[in-house]
């Protein structure tokens, strides 16, 4: 069958709100069910309906309940999905391959440091594919319709038998060894001296990256307020970092690689605990695929996983980029 671009297929999240919706009746069982908010439940219906231009719920005293259009569409839906569940589990298991999805900069910082020891640990005949447009705050990373596992910040309501931890978030600032020298003066100096220089963040801050306030309050100025220079991504951030643009705030486990080669030094005294964590979390279609166990085995921070060790230690830095 081939689709007129007339009559396009809504996103499969739209789809996977709807589908839980119906079963439950309830906006709010449903986005319980898929670890979202109702909010943001309702956009995702609402965007649906206004794609089909039909109304597909009726309101009621308790909940929600589908119209006529509404019954005849579920049970497409319904079926439909049961179908692309069953069929990508078959194709996991003829392939060999193991999905990872996550954030561009996971994606570029974090995996792909490590592709060449989860390879070996997986198998060389298996297919590692790696999603790199994963946005968090959709729906529940367990029901992505793609990955087999997903890393992200938002796993911490699912069971230990679905996620492992991959990261405890620590912090610490960064400068290229040209920077370093330039403001050696200022650098070896106080932390409330080196507002004068130039910081590197975010204009959209992510948690996990570029949390500049927490890194003053531990270092004991939570009143400073620097020159920021923004980037919308972290890996830009780092890039300018090795341009000698400015100080970037260092993410341990992201940027063992600019360490490794030089290209950046740490400053300060060390690394800063936020108390944060960062998860590998096994979605719906991994509980089917044993490779994805084998990844989380993989990426568990608590068994010295992430195929290298776990970074500078959080002692006094050194400028020559080593503990």
């Amino acid at each position: 069958m081939r689709f007129r671009h007339s009559a396009p297929i809504p996103g499969i999240h739209a789809l996977i709100a709807f589908e839980a919706a119906a079963r439950f009746g309830s906006l709010s069982r449903a986005a319980k069910e898929l670890h979202t908010s109702q909010p943001v439940l309702s956009r995702h219906i609402g965007k649906l309906e206004a794609e089909l231009s039909a109304q597909l719920f009726e309101r009621t005293s308790t909940g929600v309940r589908l119209t006529d259009t509404g019954s005849r569409y579920h049970d497409a839906v319904a079926r439909s999905l049961d179908i692309l569940q069953a069929a990508g589990a078959e194709v996991r298991s003829r392939e060999q391959q193991v999905v990872i999805a996550g954030t561009n900069e996971t994606s570029h910082l974090f995996v792909m440091p490590r592709y060449e020891a989860l390879h070996e640990a997986l198998g060389e005949h298996v297919r590692i594919r790696i999603v790199n447009d994963y946005r968090p705050n959709t729906l529940n990373p367990r029901h992505d319709p793609v990955a087999d596992v997903v890393l992200t910040w938002d796993a911490a309501s699912l069971t230990s038998q679905d996620r492992v931890v991959a990261l405890m978030e620590a912090l610490r600032p960064l400068c290229s060894p040209g920077y370093a020298a330039t403001y050696a003066d200022v650098l070896e100096g106080p932390v409330s001296g080196w507002t004068g220089l130039s910081f590197l963040d975010l204009t959209l801050p992510q948690r996990g990256f570029g949390a500049w306030k927490d890194w003053f309050e531990a270092a004991g100025c939570p009143d400073a307020s620097p020159r920021y220079l923004g980037f919308n991504s972290y890996a830009y951030v780092l890039e300018a970092a090795t341009a000698r643009q400015g100080i970037a705030l260092g993410w341990r486990g992201f940027i063992e690689r600019y360490l490794d080669n030089g290209s950046l030094v740490p400053l300060g005294d060390g690394f800063v605990e936020t108390g944060n964590t960062y998860y590998c979390v096994l979605t719906e279609n991994g509980r089917a695929n044993p490779l994805a166990r084998k990844c989380l085995e993989f990426f568990d921070h608590s068994v010295g996983g992430n195929g290298r060790t776990a970074g500078p230690s959080g002692r006094p830095g050194r400028r020559d980029g080593r503990e």
